[in-house]
C-alpha cells in the first residue's frame, strides 16, 4: 500500500503516517523488493522436516536433524518461523494444557 500511494506522488512522510509504519522499515522492504530468497530450499527442507515429525519438533530438533542430513546451519536459521510455520506451532504449543 504504502509503494503505491509513493509512486502515485504522495510525499513519503505522509504515506508512512498514514500507513502506520517506520521510515527504517519502509526504505528495508523497498531495498529487498526485487531480491530472490536464497535460502527456499532450506526453508522448504524445514518444512519438510517439521511435518515428517507430525509438527511436534522445535528449531532445537530441526537444527539436529539438518546436522544430521549433513547440512551446516546455525540454529538461527532453522527457526520455524524462517519456514513460514512458526504460527502453526504456536497454536500446537497453546493446546498443550
Amino acid at each position: 500500500m504504502a509503494f503505491e500511494l509513493k509512486e502515485e506522488g504522495f510525499r513519503l512522510k505522509d504515506v508512512l503516517l498514514v500507513v502506520g509504519i517506520p521510515e527504517a522499515t519502509y526504505h528495508y522492504h523497498v531495498k529487498r523488493f526485487d531480491k530472490e530468497d536464497s535460502d527456499i530450499a532450506l526453508k522448504e527442507l524445514i518444512t519438510d522436516l517439521f511435518k515428517k515429525f507430525h509438527e511436534r519438533y522445535g528449531y532445537k530438533r530441526i537444527t539436529k536433524e539438518l546436522k544430521k542430513l549433513g547440512h551446516e546451519i546455525n540454529h538461527k536459521k532453522s527457526v520455524p518461523d524462517n519456514a513460514g510455520i512458526r504460527f502453526k506451532m504456536c497454536e500446537i504449543y497453546a493446546e498443550i494444557p
